[in-house]
């Protein structure tokens, strides 16, 4: 990869991170990189795991400092904290707590004009089943809109809209980066590739799971997994980056698992 970007480190470039639950985390392994070669991002694009963490880049934070973030909350112990006990009618977990934690490390009131290096966040409207592309307004509130996983948390009501997380449309948002005109896009895919992947073990799967969930839960986590698979290969066709990495990461880190070993 290097070799590659060592020819680009003259062009503007833009960075388009996926979605992908505790594989998301891999992101952090190329930013370092980048930082490594001393290549500079331009612009950035993400969504769900890939947005906040292209969030934080793009705030400032170093891809140490993010790494650093990641390891202090994804213990068992933190993880269980963040969790809210009363469940929102509209989704397992309340998310008030997440929040509080995104608003130490972002701020309750950060701007997207407030941002070192551009960016666009994504989710989609329930409202109008079309995917919202958000590069102004508060930051906060955008980042947790993208990751919204329906089912887990409730829509996040921005203006009239009611936002989803964004990799139900689009989870590598490659074509997100076109409003900042970058010369080379590199685009970053952690989400587990469906069509490539070890059999799926449906109880192995519910061992991983942070919450206990009926049955019928994992199906239709399983069938998002495919929809995203696919809907990511078509996105591709029509508007494919200069440079795609697809991280090697080993099959037992799934969505929800596995955070301290992306």
């Amino acid at each position: 990869m290097t070799d590659t970007l060592s020819l680009e480190k003259q062009k503007k470039l833009g960075l388009a991170l996926s979605g992908g639950g505790a594989r998301g985390f891999a992101h952090i392994g190329v930013l370092k990189v980048l930082t490594e070669e001393n290549i500079q991002v331009s612009c950035l694009s993400g969504t769900s795991m890939g947005g906040l963490v292209g969030t934080l880049y793009a705030i400032g934070y170093t891809a140490k400092e993010i790494e650093k973030i990641a390891i202090k909350h994804t213990t068992l112990r933190e993880m269980i904290n963040l969790v809210d006990r009363t469940p929102h009618r509209r989704g397992l977990i309340l998310g008030q707590r997440l929040r509080n934690l995104f608003a130490q490390l972002i701020g309750k009131d950060t701007s997207f004009s407030d941002t070192l290096i551009p960016l666009a966040l994504n989710g989609v409207d329930l409202i109008t089943s079309q995917e919202a592309v958000l590069t102004e307004g508060n930051l906060l509130d955008a980042v947790m809109s993208t990751i919204a996983i329906p089912g887990f948390f409730a829509p996040v009501k921005i203006g009239k809209m009611q936002l989803i997380d964004g990799g139900t449309l689009n989870n590598l948002p490659v074509k997100n980066l076109k409003v900042f005109a970058p010369e080379v896009v590199m685009a970053v895919d952690v989400h587990p590739d469906t069509t490539r992947e070890v059999p799926w073990q449906f109880s192995d799967q519910k061992a991983r799971f942070p919450l206990p969930v009926p049955d019928f839960f994992l199906d239709f986590y399983r069938a998002e997994l495919i929809m995203i698979t696919k809907l990511t290969e078509l996105n591709l066709q029509q508007d494919g980056p200069d440079l795609l990495i697809r991280p090697k990461l080993p099959p037992e880190i799934t969505m929800f698992y596995g955070y301290q070993k992306a």
